[in-house]
């Protein structure tokens, strides 16, 4: 009778087992279906990240210190990292790294890309995902991080890092500490412990980032290697959000880049004359990479301030039909250009 119900067990065991794996296996498939249209992996999780940081920006009082955020040296976003367990844990997500050039000091640079692993032991049952942000305090934990397996812990101090609007709260251990990570699972971050979780730069997202083969440090630490557009997005938050000045770029043989900032609008309709609401527009500066994607508005329109003067390619594109890229469009500093788009069904 005991072994029946020893058999008994291990069946269920076996088939919940078995029912969990298909239902992560459905949720990381819909994850990957529900992707904005025509972008990549890697522009995908650079929008989830802004999306994230911005939340820390929108909960002053119960989010991540804003002064902290101005002292870091680095910033390391993970969205949606995602934890299966059954019988034993596991955690695995990617995200990007962005460090200030001039050992700290300087503009934001361009993102490397990381991926964070860990595990547990013992009995567990269920599946998580939770968006991390690491604040690197100072340039020391930045180089270790740049070895082949970088333990958050082991290779550089890390502490659960204090919320609020500033760090008067903070323990001395937290204001020592070279790495300060926070977790957002429910709504508002919170300081927690990652001892034990391993980062590893991602050399293979990089290259499908950046279209050619880069390595974490040129990025991080050498700050030669211009952003991609899709970051652009999440540099301009940062810059809001630590008064940090002006994006770092690689510009500086560009005249154009130096004098002022510009502003583009433009509307998407469709061959009815309709809008299209939260069509996908991409503006980007074929020679100093930089650019951002927006999202037009209820009525069709985007706007894109703060452009450094330069030339510029724009594109736009929405689910069901063709994308339209337009011919180059020069923008001169403080000057302002429009440029409309009407996108055909796709046949």
């Amino acid at each position: 009778m005991a072994m029946n119900r020893k058999q008994t067990f291990r069946t269920q065991f076996r088939a919940t087992g078995r029912a969990m794996m298909m239902a992560f296996l459905i949720l990381a498939a819909a994850g990957s279906l529900t992707r904005s249209w025509g972008a990549t992996d890697q522009e995908e999780r650079l929008e989830k990240s802004v999306n994230v940081l911005r939340e820390v920006m929108d909960t002053p009082d119960q989010g991540i210190p804003r002064d902290l955020l101005e002292k870091a040296a680095c910033v390391g976003i993970n969205p949606s990292v995602k934890k299966f367990a059954f019988g034993f844990g596991g955690r695995y997500g990617a995200g990007y790294v962005i460090c200030r050039t001039e050992h700290g000091e300087g503009r934001w640079g361009a993102p490397s890309a990381f991926s964070m692993t860990g595990g547990s032991v013992g009995f567990q049952l269920g599946f998580s995902s939770t968006d991390f942000v690491l604040l690197f305090m100072n340039h020391e934990g930045v180089e270790k991080l740049l070895q082949d397996k970088f333990t958050l812990g082991a290779d550089a101090s890390v502490a659960a890092g204090p919320v609020g609007r500033t760090v008067s709260a903070a323990t001395d251990a937290q204001l020592t500490a070279q790495i300060l990570s926070y977790a957002r699972s429910k709504g508002l971050f919170a300081g927690v412990a990652l001892e034990g979780a391993v980062m590893r730069a991602s050399g293979d997202d990089n290259e499908k980032l950046y279209g050619r083969e880069v390595s974490a440090r040129d990025l991080l630490i050498s700050g030669t290697i211009p952003p991609p557009a899709s970051a652009a997005p999440l540099l301009q938050l940062l810059e809001q959000a630590t008064g940090s000045g002006s994006i770092a770029s690689a510009g500086a043989g560009d005249p154009g880049t130096q004098v002022g900032e510009g502003t583009i609008t433009g509307t998407v309709r469709d061959t009815t004359g309709a809008n299209i609401p939260d069509a996908v527009v991409t503006i980007r500066n074929p020679n100093t990479g930089l650019g951002r994607t927006l999202h037009t508005d209820p009525a069709g329109q985007y706007v894109a301030e703060g452009l450094p003067a330069g030339t510029y390619q724009i594109r736009a594109e929405s689910p069901g039909l063709l994308p339209v890229t337009a011919d180059p469009l020069p923008l001169a500093g403080g000057a302002g250009e429009s440029m409309h788009f009407t996108l055909k069904p796709i046949r």
